[in-house]
């Protein structure tokens, strides 16, 4: 009897430990793997933005190659990834950057690119495309 009274005891204390602690090694779960990540490609102050109603804007900017984009002027401050391909922007100081697929460029508000020549190229082989997110006047 006391065999008996000590065998159901060391039953349920083995039921109650596999309870809390698992069965064991093989029946551990293995750890997650981190499913994202994040990193911030470019992050620029913005400083005062003039008073009204704004909205955010994203655009997919595709330029064939030795395609060329005009003089023209932002309505608004704006980040840009290039995805593929590289683009060349001429800028107002005087200097070209050329960006390529996995590079960002910030342009802000206003005339960023010298009057009356060319803003930016595609001097390459394949498509250019850029991401362009920007901060624009609501119309």
């Amino acid at each position: 009897m006391l065999i008996s009274k000590i065998h159901k005891l060391a039953a349920v204390s083995l039921v109650a430990a596999m309870a809390v602690l698992g069965s064991g090694p093989s029946m551990a779960q293995p750890q997650e793997p981190k499913k994202f990540t994040m990193d911030t490609l470019q992050e620029v102050p913005l400083g005062e933005l003039p008073p009204g109603k704004w909205e955010m804007k994203a655009i997919m900017l595709v330029i064939e190659p030795g395609g060329k984009i005009p003089f023209h002027v932002h309505k608004g401050p704006g980040l840009r990834y290039v995805l593929e391909g590289a683009i060349t922007i001429s800028w107002k100081e005087g200097k070209t950057q050329t960006f390529k697929a996995g590079s960002t460029y910030f342009e802000g508000q206003g005339a960023n690119h010298p009057a009356g020549t060319i803003s930016a190229r595609n001097d390459g082989k394949v498509p250019c495309r850029v991401v362009i997110v920007e901060l624009v006047p609501e119309e």
